[in-house]
Order: structure tokens, then C-alpha cells, then sequence
């Protein structure tokens, strides 16, 4: 179990929030609607999902009514356009000031003291994340890379990992339920869906579900999800 304090939540790391993930730019037709706030609470800006040169990305994430979570992903953690580190970095610099949190992979967090830094400058929680297609890491490995991300100045801790039998998907209930931390968890595969609301319901603190296609195997659309979590909260 994570022992150390947990760090001042922002009301945006509160449980059961559902991140609604836009990662093209014809996905960007999804900001327009009017439902837009009963889909989801937190509007994800997959920039990495955007072509080189496509322009219309800061004024989007200004117009969005909603709060943005800037997420740049690295390919081997299921990035798009195979971007190198020096075009992470720099599409991360240029959105930042328009986003109001940011994840980023624990893996990538020494790679990129810059980043942290505007971050910080900014205040800007960080979400330190971990994704993994090939199955589900035992707790203590998990539990390791949370303290770490912590250490490092992370508000919250993301693990998204592929589930291949009930003892994974075990895993990271019991994660969820004893950390001190800001936790979002969730299963990616057949198990994916029924994870999500499981661990939601221990309190999770982003839930991911997509706005006009899956950017992972297991997602909900975000606004039916968000009607499941509020259909399984305890009141």
C-alpha cells in the first residue's frame, strides 16, 4: 500500500469523473454539440492523434467548454504518428498554457525535466501514467511505479493494463481501493468494459470513455459511461 500523504486533490481529481477523449481532428466535431457537457466532465486533447502543421488545436482546447486534460502519448504506450521525443516535447510547450491538466508516462517523466517544470510554473496537475497492452503487472510493480511518479511530483497516477483472466482485473481493484494517492485505474481487452465500472465505483478518479471512436480496446462511449457511474454511485 502507498504510505505517504496524498497530494491536495484539484477538483478535478475528484472520483468518478469521465474523461471524454478526442484524438482527430474529425473528432473535434464532438466539441461542438450541446450535450457536450452531459458526455463527460473532462475533455482529453490527444495531440499526439494530430497531423504535423495542424493548426487548430490551441484555439479548440479555448473554446472547449469543458476542462482540458493535454495528453501527448509515446508509441510504445499506444501513441499515434510514431512522434520522437523532441516532437512530444514541443507539442506539449506549445498546448500546455491551454489545458488545465496533463498526462504524462512515468516512463517518460526523466525524459522530460523541461516539461515538469512549465508544468509546475503553470500549476498544472500531473497525471503520471502507465499503459500496458500485454497484461496486468503484479500490485508491488505497480505500487513501485506510483511511488515513484509521486516522488516526482505527480497529483495522480494512471495504470490502463490488459486484463487476461479475473486475477488481473483483481489487481487493480485492490490497488484502487488501498491507495493513498489519486488513483485512475481501468482494464483494457473482453474484461475492459465491466473494469471500468468496477473501479470507478472505488473511486477512480478519471474514467475514460471516447467521443466518436475507441482509442483503446474496452472503452464506453464517455456519456453512457457517465450514466452507468452515476447509476452505480453509492449515495
Amino acid at each position: 500500500m502507498l504510505s505517504h500523504t496524498s497530494p491536495d486533490k484539484s477538483s478535478l481529481l475528484l472520483p468518478r469523473q469521465v474523461v471524454g477523449s478526442v484524438i482527430s481532428p474529425e473528432a473535434l466535431r464532438s466539441l461542438n454539440s450541446a450535450n457536450i457537457n452531459i458526455l463527460c466532465d473532462v475533455v482529453e486533447f490527444r495531440a499526439d492523434g494530430f497531423p504535423a502543421g495542424f493548426g487548430g488545436l490551441p484555439a479548440a482546447m479555448d473554446c472547449c467548454p469543458l476542462p482540458i486534460l493535454l495528453t501527448v502519448r509515446r508509441p510504445d504506450e499506444g501513441g499515434l504518428n510514431a512522434l520522437s521525443p523532441a516532437e512530444r516535447q514541443a507539442r506539449i510547450e506549445a498546448l500546455l498554457p491551454h489545458a488545465r491538466l496533463l498526462d504524462l508516462e512515468i516512463a517518460s517523466l526523466p525524459d522530460f525535466p523541461a516539461i515538469l517544470r512549465q508544468a509546475q510554473s503553470l500549476g498544472i496537475p500531473l497525471i503520471a501514467s502507465l499503459h500496458d497492452f500485454t497484461g496486468t503487472p503484479d500490485k508491488d510493480a505497480l505500487e513501485a511505479a506510483a511511488e515513484r511518479a509521486v516522488g516526482m511530483g505527480a497529483a495522480a497516477v494512471k495504470f490502463a493494463t490488459t486484463l487476461r483472466c479475473t486475477a488481473d482485473l483483481a489487481t487493480l481493484m485492490a490497488l484502487q481501493e488501498e491507495s493513498a494517492v489519486p488513483m485512475a485505474t481501468m482494464g483494457m481487452g473482453p474484461m475492459g468494459r465491466v473494469s471500468r465500472l468496477l473501479l470507478a465505483s472505488l473511486g477512480s478518479v478519471l474514467n475514460y470513455g471516447y467521443l466518436d471512436r475507441p482509442t483503446v480496446p474496452g472503452q464506453w462511449p464517455a456519456g453512457r459511461l457517465r450514466e452507468l457511474i452515476r447509476e452505480l454511485k453509492v449515495e
